[in-house]
């Protein structure tokens, strides 16, 4: 088992090839410069050797924006080519209306013997393909979605006090556990040698890792198809209670995606996500906490149309926002949003002042997290509030009207086509859906979050 550091330093791709060369000399001199060792050798050297060093230095250079695909030919205009796949008519990454390098845009990887990408699953429990251009091959091991919760269990013991100081750990590329102890603790691993000119795709919430032979050219890309959409939602939910703002907005590619008719999959989540935003909605207004704005055409179009995340779980509010005060002039900037984007928790360490519709609570109303005390719409007092006293608005970028006429017609195009046997040609559902573990926190996670609140709320007690 091994941990992983990132160092970041400029090296030429000679210098990368070079380095390349002296440490296949070093661990395999029995073979000549121009041969490479054998996938089986490479592997039982990187586990008896490589991931048990202490202090072991190999470059990766990774994430560059970019694609080695031309832009015309057969080879460009393939469908499989990367700067197409996730644009492609059934993926639903189509409906991101800027560019996310790495998740709809390619990005490239340029690798070293040992070169590791460690244990993660992709952000939002993405589809992934990686394409290997040109030289030495990779090993890549896989842990199907359904061993999922067992997986985690088995990485929170072995990094424990790691994924008590950083709960997400998880989704950091930043450890490795050997495929044995896995196997071991009846986990299924899969396992697969990737030559160049072959593909290897990820499937949703499917843990993977692995490490390069040699010096190699490699890219990657996700995508996302309408039997992802369960897991999107499982993400969703997990996003929330890491407070951890997601790298897509998925509420808005549903109302697009079902704009354009994708498929009764996208129809009917729409339904639900919309229901329930009516829902939320109806309680607030009955409670009067909240008066009701419609966004401002900068806002609408701040951030290339990308709403801004709660405050509590990160959730982007791309239907509505809970805001105390108004401050519509958010610049027009395009959002960074990199691939495996680091987040903060943001509440209760710091009191909210924009919240989705399912925390107004903790603007709406004195509460107490902790020893903390937020104050209430009324200006009630805290020792994060100020006693400002601001105004509660419900921001929403569609009247009720509106949403109620997104349900109407998803619903009428399902019933349509189930009323003439007419279906979709990518309705068919060809994965299982997520576990119920998929929709919750790791144990471990649990635990150290609850920690750092409770720490949190001491420290806040004692200043």
């Amino acid at each position: 088992m091994t941990g992983c550091a990132r160092r970041y330093a400029k090296y030429s791709l000679k210098v990368l090839k070079d380095l390349d060369t002296q440490l296949r000399a070093d661990c395999f001199p029995q073979y000549d410069p121009s041969e490479l060792p054998t996938p089986d050798e490479v592997e039982r050297w990187f586990w008896e050797r490589m991931a048990s060093e202490s202090d072991a230095r190999i470059l990766y250079c990774s994430d560059l924006d970019g694609t080695a695909f031309p832009h015309t030919g057969t080879y460009g205009e393939h469908a499989w080519s990367l700067q197409r796949l996730a644009d492609a008519e059934r993926s639903l990454l189509r409906f991101v209306e800027y560019a996310i390098p790495g998740v709809n845009t390619p990005m490239l990887y340029f690798g070293m013997l040992f070169a590791m990408f460690c244990w993660h699953v992709e952000d939002q429990y993405m589809y992934s393909t990686s394409y290997l251009h040109e030289g030495a091959c990779k090993t890549w091991y896989g842990v199907p979605s359904a061993h999922a919760a067992a997986f985690e269990a088995v990485f929170s013991e072995s990094f424990g006090s790691n994924v008590e100081v950083d709960p997400e750990l998880f989704v950091k590329k930043a450890s490795m556990v050997p495929p044995w102890l896995l196997s071991q603790r009846g986990i299924p691993v899969c396992r697969a040698v990737q030559q160049p000119g072959q593909y290897v795709v990820t499937l949703p919430m499917a843990y993977h890792a692995g490490f390069s032979h040699g010096f190699n050219t490699a890219e990657a890309v996700n995508f996302m198809l309408h039997d992802w959409l369960p897991y999107a939602v499982a993400a969703a939910e997990r996003y929330r209670l890491l407070a951890k703002e997601p790298v897509i907005d998925f509420d808005a590619i549903l109302v697009r995606a079902s704009e354009a008719d994708h498929s009764n999959t996208v129809h009917s989540h729409l339904c639900e996500l919309v229901i329930k935003e009516l829902e939320m909605r109806d309680q607030i207004s009955e409670s009067g906490s909240c008066a009701q704005v419609p966004m401002t055409n900068q806002e609408r179009s701040a951030d290339l149309g990308r709403s801004p995340p709660c405050s509590v779980c990160g959730h982007v509010c791309h239907f509505s926002y809970i805001q105390r005060g108004r401050d519509p002039t958010r610049t027009n900037s395009p959002p960074h949003r990199p691939k495996g984007n680091a987040s903060t928790s943001r509440y209760p360490f710091t009191a909210p002042t924009l919240v989705c519709l399912r925390h107004v609570a903790h603007l709406t109303t004195p509460h107490t997290v902790g020893e903390d005390h937020i104050m209430d719409s009324e200006g009630g007092g805290g020792s994060e509030g100020g006693g400002r006293g601001d105004k509660l608005y419900l921001v929403y970028r569609y009247t009720e009207a509106e949403l109620s006429q997104m349900v109407h017609r998803a619903a009428k195009r399902i019933q349509e086509d189930e009323a003439r046997e007419v279906y979709h040609s990518g309705d068919q559902l060809t994965l299982d859906g997520p576990t119920e573990h998929a929709f919750q926190l790791p144990a471990a996670v649990d635990r150290s979050l609850s920690i750092k609140r409770d720490k949190a709320a001491a420290k806040r007690l004692k200043s």
